[in-house]
């Protein structure tokens, strides 16, 4: 709490600048779960 915001807008630049992707989900009990996924080469 209590954050800007910008920290997930910034991961997302440096993940897709590498190949990759983020994506987000919200499980049924609750919180979030973010996933990276990156290129091997």
């Amino acid at each position: 709490s209590g954050g800007s915001g910008l920290g997930l807008s910034i991961a997302k630049a440096i993940v897709e600048a590498h190949g990759g992707s983020l994506h987000a989900t919200l499980p049924a009990d609750g919180g979030l779960l973010i996933g990276i996924t990156l290129p091997t080469r």
